[in-house]
């Protein structure tokens, strides 16, 4: 599973320029390696508050981004952590490191 980021579609989107997306997106997956760490560990000492704070982190960085497949993998560990429901937080956990670690970028010029 592939996540393709064309990085002028966010720029454009944005106002920003290519290389502030660039440096953004940079930034999101090297902050997001600290987040998905502190997620695991909460999910292994099944710490609700936790969970919610660092899915909650995601998904706020990930929607900044406009990677909307990735803040609602984050946006699902928020909810069901806030609202305490028992649900298989380890495969949610999987699918959102899996859609972070499969970026790619694609650019158009």
């Amino acid at each position: 599973m592939n996540y393709n980021i064309d990085l002028q579609k966010i720029a454009d989107e944005l106002e920003f320029d290519l290389e502030d997306i660039e440096m953004l997106l940079e930034v999101f997956l090297e902050s997001t390696k600290d987040s998905l760490s502190a997620l695991k560990e909460a999910i292994d000492k099944d710490d609700l508050e936790l969970i919610f704070r660092s899915a909650h982190a995601i998904k706020g960085s990930a929607a900044n981004l406009t990677l909307t497949e990735i803040s609602n993998l984050a946006k699902e560990i928020e909810y069901s952590a806030r609202e305490k429901k028992a649900v298989n937080y380890v495969q949610k956990f999987e699918n959102l490191k899996k859609s972070i670690e499969n970026i790619i970028i694609k650019n158009e010029f």
